[in-house]
């Protein structure tokens, strides 16, 4: 089978993470595929992997020249399979996939994504697309918020991660925490940040790894320098190798108010990161029974991140190697990457199939 991905996306979010990864595997698994972005760090990152990769402009929404500059791109190639992300995809490349009758599926990475509204249901009636979702969550999510999009048009295949080889270690001294999420607002950081310095009136030391950019930047740095917290954090920025320094850590912090099934909880679980998260969305789709403690109530304060952190930090070092080992053998087992990447397959084949390819 031969799958183009599209992704006109600017910021480094997780569908990109999850793209790079499937379209690995599935070439591993003898697939033919082929990513199409806006943002040159995905063509990097996925020819890192062997994975062919071309950076375009999208143009704007409708555009004839976009549709035909995707229309020539699309014969030539002759995916069996189109996957688009967001809207912008949809209105461009979507018309061309439709034009040349190749199936199209846009992944969905939270359940209000598209708006309800007489375009997004024109565009569904027009292009047909089959929904993909990473969690029920999302998918159960859209179809209460889309009430005219059908069941049967949808499939769940929840993401998966290559099985890491990491060795599984006592916690560092000081315990490290990190968190690799985009700094914004619905991220959480700053809640989390006063917790941080809840901590830090303990006695108890530690050290919060910050990976990532985004419009909060400036504002948490300050707030740090505010609450006294500069030695305790380091500022990472965008990376390219997020992996080493997940293995350089203990724990995984996640305190967003909205997401999916956040693809770097599933990273940071790889590693083997004990994780502490709020509850929402599909996290709990990916999350251990045996450490359900370590799920946060959706409107908890710093103060109850601050007693769940400092909990683990005080944790035998024993239970700890336990609890890690544990989190690694969870995604191992329900979320292992080859898995997945072969349901997604086999879900893709019933796309192609229900359109007469």
């Amino acid at each position: 089978m031969k799958i183009a991905f599209f992704n006109a996306t600017t910021n480094w979010g997780g569908v990109k993470s999850w793209t790079i990864d499937v379209a690995a595997q599935l070439q591993l698994q003898g697939h033919e595929t082929i990513l199409v972005g806006k943002d040159t760090r995905f063509a990097i990152r996925a020819k890192q992997k062997n994975i062919r990769a071309i950076t375009t402009k999208f143009g704007s929404d409708f555009s004839p020249i976009s549709i035909v500059k995707f229309l020539s791109f699309l014969k030539k190639e002759r995916p069996d399979v189109v996957i688009v992300n967001v809207s912008k995809e949809l209105r461009t490349v979507g018309f061309a996939a439709k034009l040349l009758q190749i199936p199209l599926v846009q992944r969905i990475g939270l359940p209000k994504d598209m708006k309800c509204c007489k375009k997004v249901q024109l565009l569904d009636t027009v292009l047909t697309p089959h929904y993909l979702f990473p969690c029920y969550y999302n998918r159960d999510g859209m179809l209460a918020h889309l009430p005219f999009v059908k069941k049967n048009k949808t499939t769940v295949v929840h993401t998966g991660k290559p099985c890491r080889e990491v060795s599984i270690s006592s916690p560092s001294k000081p315990f490290q925490f990190i968190s690799t999420s985009q700094l914004n607002e619905r991220k959480g950081h700053s809640e989390l940040m006063d917790a941080m310095h809840i901590l830090s009136t303990k006695s108890v030391q530690f050290h919060w790894h910050i990976v990532g950019t985004g419009t909060e930047e400036a504002v948490l740095k300050k707030r740090a320098i505010e609450l006294n917290l500069s030695e305790s954090i380091t500022w990472h920025g965008w990376t390219q190798d997020v992996f080493s320094l997940l293995e350089k850590a203990d724990s995984f912090l996640l305190p967003s108010y909205f997401e999916g099934l956040p693809n770097t909880l599933l990273e940071a679980m790889s590693c083997g990161l004990i994780p502490v998260a709020r509850n929402v969305g599909g996290i709990h789709e990916a999350w251990p029974n045996e450490l359900n403690q370590l799920l946060i109530d959706q409107d908890a304060d710093a103060t109850i991140w601050a007693e769940k952190l400092y909990h683990l930090m005080t944790t035998p070092d024993d239970i700890v190697i336990k609890n890690k080992s544990l989190v690694k053998q969870h995604i191992d087992t329900h979320f292992n990457i080859n898995q997945q990447a072969k349901k997604l397959v086999d879900e893709l084949e019933k796309v192609v199939q229900s359109t007469g390819n």
